[in-house]
């Protein structure tokens, strides 16, 4: 086993840590782009509030889940000491948050309901909470 030095290890978690960042910010720009998609292009789809309001709970329940769901993976990841684990967790948990805007599209597109911006706002919040944090790659590298 070779032993690396503090900084090349710091260096190592930094250059990881900018793919996270790249990661992260990719799918924020996607459900930013889905956001502006809908603002831009009127929805003409039937009114059907059940429908309309089922897409909404689903994100909610959908951001909920991946906020759960990454928190177990990263814990796992954390005990195995997997740099792609943890990377694989954020990305999952990312990827739950960004189809609960693609729900609030779904919305605005079949039903013109005026509530599909709900779906949006779980999303944003759901990416923000899944923003990268640099103590768990020193916890995986360690």
């Amino acid at each position: 086993m070779q032993l690396i030095s503090p900084q090349e290890a710091e260096a190592k978690v930094a250059a990881r840590y900018r793919v996270f960042l790249v990661l992260w910010l990719a799918i924020l720009m996607s459900v930013v782009l889905f956001l502006v998609l809908a603002l831009v292009v009127a929805g003409t789809g039937v009114a059907n509030p059940t429908l309309s309001y089922s897409l909404v709970g689903i994100s909610l329940i959908v951001v909920i889940g991946s906020l759960v769901l990454k928190h177990r993976l990263v814990n796992q990841a954390i005990e195995k000491r997997e740099v792609q684990s943890l990377q694989s967790a954020y990305i999952v948990g990312m990827a739950l948050c960004e189809s609960a805007a693609l729900f609030g599209l779904l919305d605005h597109f079949v039903t013109g309901s005026n509530i599909y911006w709900f779906a949006f706002l779980f999303a944003a919040t759901g990416m923000l909470l899944h923003f990268p944090k640099k103590d768990s790659l020193r916890a995986v590298s360690s």
